[in-house]
C-alpha cells in the first residue's frame, strides 16, 4: 500500500503535567501523562506509515508507546498503554495472527483507570480518512445504571477542543466515536464552533434505516473521514464534513460544518477509548475487551482498501 501519512518515530521518556479536564459523560482527561519525546529533534523526520496490523510484537507482551514508535506511530503521550492493552495471538484477528486487545476493567471509569489513549501525530492535511477493525469481547459490559464510552481512533487537529470546551475557531477540534445506551448504540462525538451542546454532539449511525448498535462477538470496520472548511478573511466557511462508513456503506454524514478560522487542520489520529462517564455507575459490570485491527490513516481513498478498494 503507498503510504499517504507522516508519522514519526518515538524515543525518550518525559513527564508533562496537564490540567484535568471533566467530561460528564465520558469521565476526565488524565491530570499526569507519559509523554515518549524524539530523542535528537534533528531526527524526528519521518518514517512513513499508515497502516498498523500489529503483527510484529511479540504475543502476549503489552504494547506500550514505545512499541508504536517501533511501528510507525509516534504520540506526545499516552495513558493506559502499558497497563491495559495486549498483543493478541489466541483470539482470532481480523487479518493475519495477531491483533491489540485492550482491557476495560470491572468497577472502572475515565482514561486513567480504563481503556487507553495516546493522540498519534500527523502530517497536517485538510482531509484525512481513518479505518479501524474493532471487535468487542461477547461478554462485553455497556456500564452499570449508565451506559457510555469512547470507541478506538478518531480525528483531531489543532488543541483538540473537547471535555466542555468552546471551540472557538483557534482551539481546534475533534471527531470520535462513542457507545451509548444500554444496547451499546454507536455513534459519532464531534466538536465544532457551532456545536449545540456544551460537551460535544452526537450523531448515530444508521444502517439501512436503522440504528447501529456495536455488535459482540464478531470484527467489523468502522471509517471516518474529516475535511475541514475553508478559511476566507480569518472567518470560517460552513463546508466542513464528517462522514462515517460502517462495513463499507454511509453510516452518517455532517456537512455544514465550521471546525477552524486559523490554518489548523487535521493532524492527530486520536486514540482515545474508556469506559465512562465520570462516576461509576458508567463502569462496566465486569472486566471487558475491546480488540482492535487493521488500523489505518491516508489522505487517500484509494489507501484505505474497506471502501471498496479490494482489500486483499
Amino acid at each position: 500500500m503507498k503510504s499517504k501519512t507522516l508519522l514519526l518515530s518515538a524515543a525518550g521518556v518525559a513527564t508533562l503535567l496537564i490540567p484535568a479536564v471533566l467530561y460528564p459523560q465520558f469521565g476526565a482527561e488524565p491530570a499526569q501523562e507519559t509523554v515518549h519525546t524524539v530523542a535528537d529533534p534533528a531526527q524526528a523526520q519521518a518514517q512513513a506509515s499508515n497502516e498498523n496490523t500489529f503483527e510484529r510484537p511479540a504475543a502476549d507482551d503489552p504494547y506500550p508507546l514505545g512499541e508504536w514508535g517501533k511501528d510507525g506511530w509516534n504520540a506526545p503521550w499516552s495513558v493506559g498503554m502499558g497497563e491495559r492493552t495486549r498483543i493478541d495471538g489466541s483470539t482470532p484477528a481480523h487479518s493475519g495472527d495477531q491483533s491489540l486487545r485492550v482491557l476495560y476493567p470491572k468497577g472502572r471509569v475515565g482514561p486513567e483507570e480504563s481503556g487507553a489513549q495516546a493522540p498519534f501525530t500527523l502530517a497536517k492535511a485538510r482531509e484525512y480518512y481513518v479505518s479501524m477493525w474493532i471487535r468487542f469481547d461477547a461478554d462485553f459490559s455497556w456500564g452499570t445504571t449508565q451506559y457510555a464510552g469512547k470507541v478506538g481512533i478518531g480525528l483531531a487537529g489543532g488543541d483538540w477542543c473537547s471535555g466542555g470546551q468552546t471551540c472557538d475557531g483557534t482551539n481546534g477540534f475533534s471527531s470520535r466515536f462513542i457507545w451509548r445506551r444500554a444496547g451499546g448504540e454507536a455513534a459519532l462525538y464531534y466538536y465544532h464552533m457551532d456545536k449545540k451542546d456544551k460537551y460535544g454532539d452526537y450523531v448515530s449511525l444508521e444502517r439501512n434505516g436503522s440504528v447501529v448498535h456495536w455488535p459482540k462477538g464478531e470484527w467489523v470496520n468502522i471509517v471516518q473521514r474529516v475535511k475541514v472548511n475553508t478559511v476566507t478573511g480569518g472567518q470560517a466557511n460552513p463546508d466542513g464534513e464528517i462522514e462515517v462508513f460502517y462495513n463499507g456503506q454511509s453510516a452518517a454524514e455532517v456537512t455544514g460544518l465550521r471546525f477552524v478560522e486559523n490554518d489548523d487542520q487535521v493532524d492527530t489520529a486520536y486514540f482515545d477509548s474508556f469506559a465512562g462517564g465520570a462516576t461509576t455507575e458508567f463502569a462496566p459490570q465486569n472486566d471487558s475487551y475491546i480488540w482492535y485491527d487493521d488500523i489505518k490513516v491516508a489522505t487517500d481513498p484509494a489507501d484505505i482498501c474497506e471502501l471498496g478498494n479490494h482489500c486483499p
